[in-house]
C-alpha cells in the first residue's frame, strides 16, 4: 500500500509539473552522514560510521510561488551495525514536496516522505528491510549574503507509517510500527549566473524515532540520529 501511494504521489509530480512548469533544476546531491542508532529498551547503542549517500535533485518551478521538488537520496555503501549482533545496512531517504513561496526569503512545504533500510544479519543469517512513508512538512529560508551568495536554512518535521520484515532461517516476522522525527540543515549556496549552475555545502541533522504498535515485548523502539556534511550541484533550465 505505500509503495502505490508513493507511486501515484510521484506520477502526480511528473503530470503536473509537465503541464505546468516554466523552470526546471536538475543535478546531484549527497550527503556525508553517520548513524546512530539505540534501542531504548536495552540501552544497546551502535556508533556507525559516516558513509555516502547520493541521488538526484529536481525541482519545477511552475508558478511565481508554487513549485516541486523531489530529492531521492540512498547509499550504495553499507553500514556495519556492530554491538550485539553483527549487521549490514543500506538506507534510502526520499522526499517528494510541494513547495509555497510566503515572501523572497521564506518557503513552506509539504508532502511525502519515504524512509527505510535494509539490512542483513550475520548473526543468525537474516534478512530484513525497514520501511515507512507518510506527511512531512517543514519552512526553509534563503537570505542573501552578497552577489550571487546565499545561506539557506531548512527546519521540517515527519509523522510515518510503516512494517518490518525479516525473513530468519526458522520463521519469518512482520510487525507494524510508526515514526515521528525533525530534519535541519544549513548550507551556503553560489549561483554562478553565466552557467545557470548552484553549487552548495553545508551540514544536515536528522533524528527518528520508532515506536513499534506490535509485540512490543521482544520490539524495542528505537531512536535514530543522521547527522554529517552536505553537498548539492543543480543545473537550471528556462522552458
Amino acid at each position: 500500500m505505500k509503495l502505490k501511494i508513493m507511486y501515484i504521489l510521484f506520477s502526480i509530480f511528473f503530470v503536473t509539473s509537465a503541464l505546468y512548469s516554466a523552470d526546471l533544476s536538475v543535478g546531484i546531491t549527497g550527503w556525508y552522514a553517520g548513524w546512530k542508532m539505540e534501542r531504548q529498551k536495552d540501552g544497546i547503542t551502535a556508533n556507525m560510521d559516516e558513509i555516502l549517500y547520493i541521488g538526484p535533485s529536481i525541482a519545477y518551478q511552475f508558478s511565481d510561488k508554487w513549485s516541486t521538488t523531489l530529492v531521492a537520496l540512498a547509499t550504495p555503501q553499507k553500514y556495519t551495525w556492530d554491538a550485539n549482533e553483527v549487521m549490514e545496512l543500506r538506507r534510502y531517504d526520499i522526499d517528494l514536496a510541494l513547495n509555497y513561496q510566503i515572501s523572497r526569503y521564506i518557503k513552506v512545504f509539504g508532502g511525502a516522505k519515504y524512509l527505510a533500510f535494509s539490512y542483513h544479519n550475520k548473526t543468525n543469517d537474516s534478512d530484513g528491510i525497514h520501511h515507512a512513508a507518510g506527511p512531512g512538512a517543514g519552512i526553509s529560508f534563503t537570505l542573501p549574503l552578497i552577489s550571487n551568495v546565499y545561506l539557506l536554512a531548512n527546519l521540517s518535521g515527519l509523522y510515518i507509517f510503516g512494517n518490518q520484515k525479516e525473513d530468519k532461517q526458522t520463521e519469518d516476522t512482520s510487525f507494524n510500527f510508526y515514526e515521528v522525527g525533525a530534519n535541519g540543515s544549513l548550507q551556503l549556496a553560489y549561483y554562478i549566473p553565466s552557467a545557470a549552475v548552484t553549487l552548495a555545502a553545508g551540514y544536515r541533522y536528522q533524528y527518528v524515532e520508532t515506536y513499534y504498535t506490535e509485540d512490543t515485548q521482544n520490539n524495542s523502539d528505537l531512536e535514530h540520529t543522521f547527522k554529517g556534511f552536505t553537498f548539492l550541484a543543480v543545473k537550471s533550465f528556462n522552458l
